[in-house]
């Protein structure tokens, strides 16, 4: 199905009063359709995922998103294999990230090591001479084939295909239960120099140090710890890491860390030169773990680095709309960037070839779609503060329920786009806090299938009523001028 295929029927009223109905759910006067009934426009435009980039990735001037070295806007959007670079082969490697560039993200999110401390990869390759000697890599010599080899493989594969591979150093474990203990003030700098000297110049290169962790000794941040190993806070040692792999590098190689779950690491790293992107680690409700990052003085890209996965086996379990509901809602709460994650994927467990073709893998898919044709320009969430909230006059829902709705405005009041959760028999649009007289086109986008339902071509007012699209579980409004 085309990512565009639109239905011309009319969902539009003013003043409270809907004109026309879709699959048979009539709204206000509305009756049944006859002949009028919905049709697909052969012309119509097909909207293509997220395009490759053009490296390095920059900062936007605004200092909101991100831009490629062309200027173009790039939005990040990425998969957790994890564990791709320790456990794969490099022909699977190529299939997991040439499925990811098929379906539109734009990076994937890798440890540089193994979970476990004590794995070697795919080929029998140790990464240093000693577990957990980060200051002593295993080498090999005459530039031989090694761990650190096919970390630049992976890093090359990743370029070649348009995808940013942004790498964990050494992670850390939401207890402290993989790299942590090993990371100490001897040996934090002297690893990160050693990646910045080996991996410096790649400009598809990011960074995201820590990884599912409280980088202070509070609560259970480190109990997970092995006996002997270091149990302190890691935030010095973080730093030290960090400023050596930003003055080792050649070329432009974003930077961030990645928090435990609710956790913001700002008072930690928020001064640091190298801490390019404010980090998002949310529950199910991404938006408000999302918006207090985007409400920070210094003004950053936020990215939503990790949420719930597809496919878990402990609670929560998230059904299909709620996993795409946590994407949807951080894009509207100002995200720059959405992680995505499915449980098989990034531990490399049996049917991981067949969860790359997952239903939800698909939903961002649609995802990439959207943001590649609508929200190809900075994205603005909807506030009191910008005047823009009066946008949705019954106002956004209750937050953390799945009546929520999320907005955004597109600049100089060109539009918007709105997610709403769960369905509904009407929304109710006020065109004026866009603009005050300008018209607008609105129609539907189906999130889970990229389907669109056209509603109008020409409306403006202050009390624009749009029926909800029959049988959808959540929906995208587009209102673009």
């Amino acid at each position: 199905m085309s990512r565009r295929e639109v239905i011309r029927w009319g969902l539009i009223g003013v003043g409270g009063l809907a004109v026309g109905g879709l699959g048979g759910f009539a709204i206000g006067r509305s009756t049944a359709p006859s002949a009028d009934a919905p049709h697909p426009i052969a012309d119509a435009p097909t909207a293509a995922p997220l395009a490759a980039a053009a490296f390095p990735i920059s900062l936007s001037a605004d200092a909101r998103g991100f831009v490629d070295a062309e200027g173009s806007p790039f939005f990040y959007l990425a998969d957790t294999p994890w564990n791709a670079i320790s456990r794969m082969t490099r022909e699977s490697f190529t299939t997991l990230a040439t499925a990811r560039r098929d379906s539109g993200f734009t990076g994937l999110q890798m440890s540089v090591l193994d979970f476990d401390p004590r794995a070697e990869n795919a080929y029998g390759h140790a990464p240093f001479a000693e577990r957990g000697a980060l200051d002593d890599p295993l080498l090999a010599e005459d530039d031989g084939d090694d761990y650190w080899s096919h970390v630049a493989w992976c890093i090359d594969t990743c370029a070649e295909l348009g995808l940013v591979a942004c790498l964990v150093p050494s992670w850390y474990g939401g207890w402290g239960d993989s790299w942590r203990g090993y990371v100490t003030a001897d040996n934090a700098g002297a690893y990160g120099a050693f990646l910045a000297d080996r991996f410096g110049d790649r400009a598809n290169v990011w960074w995201l140090l820590g990884g599912d962790n409280d980088p202070s000794d509070e609560g259970d941040a480190t109990s997970g710890v092995p006996g002997g190993l270091n149990r302190g806070p890691v935030i010095e040692e973080t730093i030290a890491m960090g400023r050596a792999l930003r003055e080792g590098a050649a070329v432009t190689q974003l930077m961030s860390y990645h928090t435990a779950r609710r956790m913001t690491v700002e008072e930690y790293f928020g001064g640091e030169d190298w801490y390019d992107i404010s980090a998002a680690y949310s529950g199910e409700d991404s938006a408000p773990y999302v918006a207090a990052e985007y409400a920070r003085p210094t003004v950053r890209p936020v990215v939503l680095w990790e949420s719930y996965y597809e496919a878990r086996d402990t609670e929560p379990m998230l059904d299909r709309r709620a996993v795409r509901a946590q994407a949807y809602h951080a894009l509207m709460a100002g995200a720059a960037g959405i992680v995505y994650g499915h449980e098989l994927v990034y531990a490399v467990a049996d049917g991981w070839v067949e969860a790359l073709a997952s239903e939800s893998s698909g939903d961002m898919g649609v995802l990439s779609a959207i943001i590649a044709d609508e929200a190809s320009e900075p994205l603005v969430p909807v506030s009191d503060a910008a005047g823009t909230s009066a946008l949705l006059p019954d106002g956004y829902g209750t937050p953390g329920t799945t009546s929520s709705v999320g907005a955004v405005t597109l600049s100089d009041g060109r539009g918007a786009l709105v997610y709403v959760n769960e369905p509904r028999s009407q929304i109710t649009v006020d065109t004026t806090a866009l603009h005050p007289t300008a018209s607008f086109g609105i129609r539907w986008i189906n999130p889970a299938t990229g389907e669109e339902f056209f509603v109008a071509d020409d409306r403006t007012g202050d009390d624009v009523s749009v029926g909800w699209p029959s049988t959808w579980s959540d929906a995208v409004l587009v209102i673009r001028r």
